[in-house]
C-alpha cells in the first residue's frame, strides 16, 4: 500500500527504494526521520513548479483556442502579449 501511494504521489522506484524504510512509529530515528522530510519537502518544491508550469501551459492553450473561435484584434493582442511574458520566464529573463 505505501509503495503504490508513493508512485500516485509521482515518486519513481528508485527514491522509493533509496529513501523509505517503512517502520513501526515506535521504532524510527529522528535522523532518518529528518532525512525523509528534507527530502519530502524538495519533492514538494519540485511538484509545486511543475504544477506552476502546468498551469500557464493550460492558460496558454485556453488562450489560444479562445483566440481560434473569436479570431479578433484585442484576443490575438491579449494572446501575443501572453506569449511573449511566458517566452521571458522560459528564458529567465
Amino acid at each position: 500500500m505505501n509503495i503504490q501511494i508513493m508512485k500516485y504521489a509521482d515518486f519513481s522506484l528508485d527514491e522509493i527504494k533509496g529513501k523509505f524504510s517503512f517502520h513501526r512509529l515506535e521504532s524510527v530515528d529522528p535522523v532518518y526521520c529528518e532525512e525523509v522530510a528534507e527530502f519530502l519537502d524538495a519533492k514538494n518544491t519540485e511538484t509545486r513548479r511543475k504544477i506552476n508550469h502546468l498551469e500557464r501551459v493550460s492558460q496558454m492553450l485556453t488562450m489560444t483556442s479562445k483566440t481560434l473561435r473569436d479570431f479578433n484584434y484585442e484576443n490575438n493582442q491579449q494572446l501575443a502579449e501572453f506569449a511573449r511574458e511566458l517566452y521571458k520566464d522560459i528564458r529567465g529573463e
